[in-house]
């Protein structure tokens, strides 16, 4: 086994957890429906989770032919599916009870975190490109870990519904452009 095989092994039990914890809270959403208000930037919100769970493992790939792996690499790398993770489990709440969820009220009180966690994963992911490749990503995944960066500042900001309204349809066609990117085929 490879060394970007270990790592590529941890990385996909991380990910993986993140992604089935949201796609649980989904089926949550769908069984409680008569008690869940639905707001649209919420939702925004649990697609781009998703979505950046499956770029983030076609990021990860771009590195397969990397040797030899430091620690500070791996963890640099690691920290993208555990913020990830992090991100799934704010994105929606626990829905055992048997009270009326608001995604609006839900969105508003964790959007600060959600948003903050986000960044930090742009962050993380654009520092363990440039520790890992040695020079900076002046690629098109680069470019668009910059505009998500640039359209989420305002929003860790400000609670102003208009502003994020504008920032999840920001963040939707620059999550687009993503999945464009993870449409090539790999390698």
């Amino acid at each position: 086994m490879s060394q970007f095989e270990f790592l590529l092994a941890l990385y996909a039990i991380v990910a993986g957890l993140g992604l089935s914890l949201l796609v649980r809270s989904i089926g949550q959403m769908i069984e409680a429906r008569v008690r869940v208000r639905l707001y649209w930037v919420h939702t925004c919100w649990i697609a781009l989770a998703f979505v950046g769970h499956v770029v983030s493992w076609f990021v990860l790939w771009s590195h397969a032919g990397h040797e030899p792996w430091t620690v500070l690499q791996a963890l640099l790398l690691l920290a993208v599916p555990i913020l990830l993770y992090l991100i799934s489990h704010l994105a929606v709440p626990e829905l055992e009870d048997d009270r009326v969820h608001d995604m609006r009220d839900y969105y508003y009180r964790h959007v600060h975190w959600m948003q903050g966690l986000l960044l930090a994963v742009l962050v993380l992911g654009t520092v363990a490109q440039y520790v890992i490749e040695g020079r900076p990503d002046l690629s098109s995944p680069g470019v668009v870990r910059t505009a998500m960066a640039i359209i989420l500042l305002p929003g860790i900001a400000s609670r102003r519904p208009t502003l994020h309204a504008a920032q999840a349809v920001g963040l939707v066609v620059v999550m687009m452009l993503a999945i464009s990117y993870v449409a090539r085929p790999i390698g």
